[in-house]
């Protein structure tokens, strides 16, 4: 991990560093890698993608939806072992309480029971040492997957723009009645759904039934809450971070990735990590 020793910011922003990227449509929104992220635990495997960042249940640091599997990393932003034999392309990933759900595709050792070509969706309660087909086995991919806190999962495969939701920790689902094409979902302490999309930011009041257009807000991608979903985080165009908290109308620039940027998100305390060319970044709160 690679820490910016220059960090200064006026009572609403905070820079992160000052190199910003072109525009949001050449990183986030197009999948494009920034520079391999290494660790001392897996020296010969470098994570090629970040798809997603959620707290780790199980410590009080992070995980990272990557690639090439689950991976842990510190509280100190410090990349530590995958979990397990998760080796599978962790496209959407999010946590239920103390349960992991995830969607995407198999990897060369992955379990024939758990899909192919796609995930559906899977789930581990012991933290990736076990995981067990959930729903839409072979059938679906989440890119867009996401959980509020009352436990309701929110989804929206590749195959369709329909938002789907699950209240049972991902064994059925049932349409709530929008279509969205979504980047990435989040949601709020305020019940809030918030999609990123290609035409910006839209917002559910009503649990996923309608959405509609976030008038004034910045467009983002790679969408993240805390885990008491009172912040909300995305990647905005030339590598802006914005921030919202729950119920709130406005964004508030708190940061800039370094390049291209793959993925960001926030704590409780508001401290960031970010996933952009320099790797690892961890930026503690001031």
């Amino acid at each position: 991990m690679r820490h910016h020793p220059t960090f200064s910011a006026p009572s609403h922003t905070r820079a992160l560093t000052l190199t910003a990227i072109a525009a949001i449509a050449a990183t986030v929104l197009t999948g494009c890698a920034a520079a391999p992220i290494t660790g001392e635990d897996h020296p010969d495997l470098p994570l090629s993608h970040v798809h997603g960042i959620v707290d780790d249940p199980a410590s009080d640091g992070f995980l990272l939806g990557t690639h090439e599997g689950i991976f842990t990393v510190t509280r100190d932003g410090e990349l530590g072992p995958r979990l397990a034999d998760t080796d599978f392309d962790a496209m959407g990933l999010t946590v239920v309480d103390d349960t992991l759900v995830v969607s995407g595709h198999p990897g060369r050792t992955t379990s024939p029971e758990l899909g192919s070509p796609h995930l559906g969706i899977i789930r581990s309660s012991d933290n990736g040492e076990t995981w067990e087909p959930t729903a839409f086995t072979g059938e679906k991919d989440f890119h867009a997957l996401a959980a509020g806190l009352e436990g309701t999962l929110y989804g929206i495969a590749t195959d369709a723009a329909d938002v789907l939701s699950s209240t049972d920790e991902g064994v059925t689902w049932q349409p709530t009645g929008a279509a969205v094409h979504a980047l990435s979902l989040a949601v709020d302490a305020a019940g809030r759904v918030i999609a990123s999309t290609p035409d910006g930011l839209f917002v559910s009041f009503d649990r996923g039934a309608t959405f509609a257009a976030w008038s004034g807000a910045p467009r983002l991608a790679g969408l993240s809450t805390s885990p008491d979903h009172t912040r909300v985080v995305g990647i905005g165009a030339q590598g802006k971070i914005w921030m919202t908290t729950a119920g709130a109308q406005n964004w508030v620039e708190i940061g800039t990735a370094h390049g291209a940027t793959q993925a960001v998100t926030i704590s409780d305390n508001g401290n960031i990590l970010v996933v952009d060319d320099s790797g690892l970044t961890l930026v503690p709160s001031t």
